[in-house]
C-alpha cells in the first residue's frame, strides 16, 4: 500500500512540474522528431535520418567562474524544450525562441555516437562560434539510437 501512494505522489507532482515548464516549444515543427517516431524510423529503416540525429543535447561552456554558454534541448514524447544562456552577449532564450535560434545549428551538427571525442568537440565549437578563451567544454548527447554519450574538454 505504501508503495502506490509514493507512485501516486510521484505522478500528481510530475504533472505539476511539468504543467509550471516555460522551455516547452509551442511551435513544433511537423516534421521534428520524437522519441516515439525516431525510434520508429531507425527500426522501420536503419538508414534514414530524423531532423537531427539525437534526441537530447546539453552544451555547457565555461570561460570564467561568471561567464558561461549553455544549451538544453529535450525532445520527447510530452514535446520539445530547448533553452539558451549566453552571458556574453546578455541572452536567456527559452522555448520556441531558443529552438528558433538553435535549430540551424543543429542541423549542421553531423557526429554520431562513434565520432572520437575530440572531433565532437571541434565540430561543437566551429558550430556554436565558441571562443577560444574557454576553460572547459562539456557535451551530452542521446542519440536517436538511445546511446548515451558524453564529450568533454579541460583547457
Amino acid at each position: 500500500m505504501g508503495s502506490f501512494k509514493f507512485l501516486l505522489a510521484a505522478l500528481l507532482l510530475a504533472g505539476v512540474l511539468y504543467g509550471c515548464n516555460k522551455d516547452e516549444v509551442k511551435n513544433v515543427p511537423a516534421n521534428a522528431p520524437t522519441e516515439q517516431n525516431t525510434t520508429q524510423q531507425v527500426n522501420e529503416n536503419a538508414t534514414e535520418l530524423t531532423e537531427f540525429n539525437f534526441l537530447e543535447f546539453s552544451l555547457d561552456v565555461d570561460y570564467s567562474a561568471t561567464e558561461s554558454y549553455e544549451i538544453e534541448f529535450e525532445n520527447k514524447k510530452s514535446g520539445i524544450e530547448a533553452k539558451l544562456k549566453d552571458d556574453r552577449n546578455n541572452e536567456k532564450l527559452q522555448g520556441d525562441e531558443a529552438y528558433t535560434k538553435l535549430e540551424p545549428l543543429f542541423k549542421q551538427l553531423t557526429f554520431d555516437s562513434t565520432t572520437p571525442n575530440d572531433k565532437v568537440i571541434e565540430q561543437v565549437i566551429s558550430v556554436f562560434g565558441i571562443a577560444d578563451d574557454f576553460q572547459s567544454i562539456e557535451v551530452e548527447v542521446e542519440f536517436a539510437d538511445g546511446t548515451e554519450k558524453e564529450f568533454k574538454q579541460i583547457k
